[in-house]
């Protein structure tokens, strides 16, 4: 199957953490974006089936078995906008590039300035020596 042929999925993980201070591992359901690959049934240490669906998480690339109903295929709508959202957020990112190097090359010609006053004034500075007499 091609990447082209996985539909978009949106996806609810339970992520464990375990907090600093405390002893108590923190459980969070995290929202995600991923393709769909296939379905699956596994048995659980009970003797039950389990039906998952294999996901693959945009973000990070591995592949995870999540609970059918934890699984929401995504319309065309909604594909649409996270395209969107994320063409947005390239073009902040770029916009934020090109300030951050713009504000860097005013930095350097800034230090280029002033190295080359620096250098003008340290020649203009020094004393001329006068001419040796000649011995007889």
């Amino acid at each position: 199957m091609n990447r082209e042929d996985l539909r978009l999925v949106a996806f609810t993980v339970i992520e464990k953490s375990k907090p600093k201070k405390g002893k108590k591992t923190v459980k969070k359901e995290k929202k995600k974006i991923g393709l769909f690959h296939l379905w699956g049934t596994n048995v659980n240490g009970k003797g039950n089936e389990k039906f998952y669906g294999l996901i693959e998480d945009a973000e990070t690339g591995n592949l995870l078995e999540v609970s059918f109903k934890d699984i929401r295929f995504l319309n065309e709508d909604e594909v649409e906008e996270l395209a969107e959202a994320a063409l947005e957020a390239e073009e902040e990112l770029f916009i934020e590039l090109e300030e951050t190097t713009e504000v860097a090359a005013e930095a350097v010609l800034t230090e280029e300035t002033a190295a080359e006053v620096a250098a003008e004034a340290a020649t203009a500075e020094k004393p001329k020596r006068a001419p040796r007499a000649k011995k007889a």
